[in-house]
């Protein structure tokens, strides 16, 4: 008969050192937004062969080093929703319900980050429709977005108010940054292109917002694991049981 282990291993995850690695990939990000551009605009490397640098860390581009952090980060904040909510069903509490709609989200929001669905599907068939729009509706994805925001903060608004205040704020604060990158920036930025001035400073606005709400989200849903004294044990076996 095959022994097994009874050893473990146990990885600690201080909610604070997690916090800082991920605003350090925020911050890794931005600067090298900020230095490509830079470096654009003194030796116009988006017109040399050193173009494939400037699409790699520009925050305007897609599928780079930027588009894979956000991404990436979406995905983590839905693999600690889904921890909660699995935690809470086993408890039999009805707030599982709201922490699994959070990993639904944070995973549809992970893959339309990834697959630029919300620019490259929506957007696109809005203005196939509706047309291209002037000033602050130059970019049409975000009409289609609106009104899904507001839906699910009324319907998040019973989740939030049994939360206790210290992470109800934070998730609140997470949601504002958030927003105020992903939509609000993003109309700023409706003005600026549709005036035919250059973006990649509110590009760099836009995009560390978004960044900054999914890393104060993820921070707090950490905060949340940690006061509960949450562990998690895997047991990998190759034994067959009945």
């Amino acid at each position: 008969m095959q022994k097994h282990l009874s050893e473990s291993t146990e990885i600690a995850v201080h909610f604070h050192n997690a916090t800082l690695i991920l605003i350090s990939t925020v911050a890794l990000a931005a600067i090298g937004h900020v230095a490509v551009h830079l470096l654009s605009y003194l030796f116009d490397i988006a017109n040399t062969p050193f173009v494939g640098f400037f699409k790699f860390f520009s925050m305007g581009q897609e599928a780079n080093l930027p588009s894979y952090i956000s991404a990436l980060n979406l995905l983590f904040a839905a693999g600690l929703c889904l921890l909660v909510a699995l935690h809470e069903s086993s408890l039999k509490k009805r707030m599982h319900r709201y922490w699994l709609g959070l990993s639904i989200g944070m995973l549809i929001m992970s893959v339309d980050e990834a697959a630029q669905i919300h620019e490259g599907i929506i957007g696109v068939l809005l203005e196939n429709y509706l047309g291209r729009g002037t000033g602050v509706l130059y970019y049409r994805w975000y009409l289609a977005y609106i009104p899904i925001v507001i839906a699910i903060g009324y319907l998040y608004l019973p989740f939030l108010k049994r939360l206790p205040l210290r992470y109800s704020s934070r998730l609140i604060l997470a949601g504002l940054v958030f927003l105020g990158g992903a939509i609000g920036v993003e109309m700023l930025e409706s003005v600026l292109v549709y005036a035919g001035i250059n973006t990649a400073i509110s590009i760099l606005f836009e995009e560390t917002f978004e960044m900054l709400g999914i890393v104060i989200f993820i921070h707090t849903v950490l905060l949340y694991l940690s006061e509960l004294g949450f562990r998690i044990k895997l047991n990998f076996s190759t034994q067959k049981y009945d």
